[in-house]
């Protein structure tokens, strides 16, 4: 069901000329992860992860998918990375901070930003305001700003460099043919 979604989602929708797709999956390297990579050229992939090891561990997962399907790694993303009080504007480490800078370097990658937990951030949910948008000048804004600004610049060098190619995993059939059929 997933798989037949994405191929939906990606060869039944006419999109208009993008600048930039993004799609968010779930953690891991399930079968999702997997239809899409093996659908598309995927230009970069990105891991968006907690400071705890637990999901440090998941984190690392991705990130060998993505160097088994030839996916360049753009960098880590630590989430709940400190928090900032509201009142005093102080960040605290409550989960732990950091611990990503290492996964990332063990992958040549970079950690791309660390966005601490702001109830700025639960308003612009709860509103369908982003806090870059309602709250442009915290800190957490421009923690955002610079990861989709190292995002995006690391996809200009990709592309400058001729582009991703993980055309080897994707398969050879035509759409609507069976990659086992004989014929």
């Amino acid at each position: 069901m997933i798989m037949k979604a994405i191929e939906q989602f990606l060869r039944d929708i006419l999109w208009s000329e993008l600048d930039v797709l993004v799609i968010d999956m779930p953690p891991g390297t399930g079968d999702a992860q997997l239809t899409l990579a093996q659908s598309v050229p995927v230009t970069a992939g990105i891991v968006v992860t907690t400071p705890q090891q637990v999901s440090l561990d998941d984190s690392k997962r991705s990130l060998d998918m993505f160097e088994k399907l030839h996916i360049p790694i753009a960098g880590v993303v630590e989430n709940m990375s400190g928090f900032i009080c509201p009142s005093c504007e102080t960040e605290s480490d409550i989960f732990g901070m950091g611990t990503s800078k290492e996964v990332a370097a063990a992958y040549k990658a970079e950690l791309i930003a660390q966005i601490p937990i702001e109830p700025a951030i639960r308003i612009g949910g709860d509103t369908g305001k982003p806090v870059t948008f309602h709250n442009p000048d915290s800190e957490t804004a421009k923690r955002y700003q610079t990861a989709a600004s190292n995002l995006l610049a690391f996809i200009e060098k990709v592309n400058a460099e001729g582009g991703a190619d993980n055309s080897a995993v994707q398969p050879t059939t035509p759409p609507g043919v069976s990659a086992c059929s004989t014929k």
